[in-house]
């Protein structure tokens, strides 16, 4: 690979994006203004009711609850905790976004006829379907309380509620950071727009002529809009945390590099799929379809992942960069944390760069 062709190329990318007002505003004003229209937009609700249960009293009383719970066919128990720590963990991993826990004395207190109390815990990283999940699991309660003692004149079971990492459960906390994944695809528009763009000029096909090679060729096209594409993603980020107020407690070095490692993995997708289109208007479409549909209802962001779709979810760039802008934004995750979500990214972006540049040597040689 020579570098001085490698160079040539990406400042040919460079001022042509700058010169483009168009393309300019697509890759570094769009994300933003889209960022703002959907976080005003976008709502969701929740369906069937996932939680993780703490029994610290095995009493009869609290037997009782939780079969009733369990036979709730809104509610799912997908396991008991031994531990408030193994319940924390399971909330921070995100296997669960509510908990239930039954304090020692449940069961003696409700024998002595004086009002119990349950702690629900929510995942504040999912606002509007932790606050959804936990209203519906605390009607649930107080119908089983009432049942339990229909006579008393107090709520025999008094619900408290924990949120973690989002206490005021606002949707813009959540929203924002996941929809930095879908607003941050038009990059990958843009790249794959200005390939088929040479195919349509006919300049595409003269590069047989030259002495640029494939992967100087794919390098120099994606490089540039890399750049330009954390431009727009660091105005986008900063209108998530002055304009809506979203904490970022995770580290801002780590958003950096996680942000242009999702790009790398979008972008080199959308360079690879553009190889095999030769119209603008064809790889608009294919890239609309495959990406951004997608982002909004296989991803996590409008509806959660189903365990049917969650193969065709964890292919999507955006499903990974989903759970990575949350962990950082509103839980403060460690590298090590996200790792499984940045080596998927690591591995789309590099299979695609390789399949693109191998598809572009055959294309053109």
């Amino acid at each position: 690979m020579s570098v001085s062709r490698l160079w040539a190329i990406m400042r040919k990318e460079f001022r042509h994006v700058q010169r483009d007002r168009r393309l300019f505003f697509l890759v570094i004003v769009s994300p933003t203004i889209m960022l703002l229209a959907f976080a005003y937009l976008f709502s969701f609700d929740a369906t069937t009711t996932r939680l993780i249960l703490l029994d610290r009293d095995h009493s009869p009383q609290s037997r009782a609850l939780v079969q009733a719970i369990a036979t709730d066919p809104d509610l799912v128990i997908v396991g008991e905790a031994v531990s408030q720590e193994e319940l924390r963990r399971a909330i921070r991993a995100g296997r669960v976004k509510l908990a239930l826990v039954i304090p020692p004395d449940f069961g003696a207190t409700l024998a002595a006829g004086r009002q119990a109390q349950v702690l629900l815990q929510g995942d504040g990283a999912d606002p509007i379907n932790s606050s959804i999940e936990m209203a519906a699991l605390a009607a649930r309660l107080q119908e089983w309380a009432q049942a339990y003692q229909p006579r008393t004149l107090i709520a025999p079971v008094e619900v408290r509620t924990l949120v973690w990492y989002n206490p005021d459960l606002k949707s813009s906390d959540s929203m924002v950071p996941a929809l930095l994944a879908v607003v941050l695809i038009l990059p990958a528009m843009a790249v794959g727009l200005a390939v088929t763009r040479e195919k349509e000029l006919g300049s595409f096909e003269s590069l047989a002529t030259t002495p640029v090679r494939a992967s100087e060729y794919i390098l120099g096209k994606l490089i540039p809009y890399i750049i330009y594409g954390l431009v727009g993603a660091a105005l986008a980020i900063a209108v998530s945390l002055f304009w809506f107020h979203v904490p970022l407690r995770g580290s801002v070095l780590a958003l950096a590099v996680l942000t242009a490692i999702y790009l790398w993995a979008s972008l080199g997708i959308s360079i690879f799929i553009a190889g095999f289109l030769s119209t603008q208007s064809t790889a608009l479409r294919a890239i609309l379809l495959i990406f951004l549909v997608p982002s909004f209802f296989l991803t996590g962001i409008v509806i959660p992942i189903d365990e049917q779709a969650r193969l065709t979810a964890n292919s999507l760039p955006a499903t990974h960069f989903v759970a990575i802008s949350r962990g950082l934004f509103l839980k403060g995750l460690s590298w090590q944390a996200l790792g499984p979500h940045v080596f998927a990214l690591l591995v789309m972006g590099t299979f695609s760069v390789a399949g693109a540049i191998l598809t572009f040597h055959k294309r053109v040689r």
